[in-house]
């Protein structure tokens, strides 16, 4: 199974996901600052548990591309795939 497929079947069973990929689009069509830019934005940028968003990441999804001991910083692995999806009825 791919992303596409994941993130529908996802989408589906939990459409409470929906809201936090379109606050998260919308934070890396334009983030609030360069940091976020450069690496990722944080759990309340997109108002979601952290365990939601580390289902994201196992799926798939989601990407960690900065991580300290103090912050967990996420990125859409695939922006295009899921604005696509998102814009698609389920």
């Amino acid at each position: 199974m791919d992303v596409e497929d994941n993130l529908r079947r996802l989408l589906r069973e939990r459409p409470e996901y929906r809201d936090i990929l379109e606050r998260a689009v919308h934070v890396e069509d334009e983030p609030p600052n360069e940091f976020i830019r450069d690496y990722g934005w944080e759990w309340h940028n997109v108002a979601a548990l952290p365990a939601r968003l580390t289902k994201l990441v196992t799926e798939g999804i989601l990407t960690i591309p900065y991580k300290s001991r103090r912050f967990t910083h996420y990125k859409l692995a695939n922006k295009e795939i899921i604005r696509r999806v998102l814009r698609q009825p389920l």
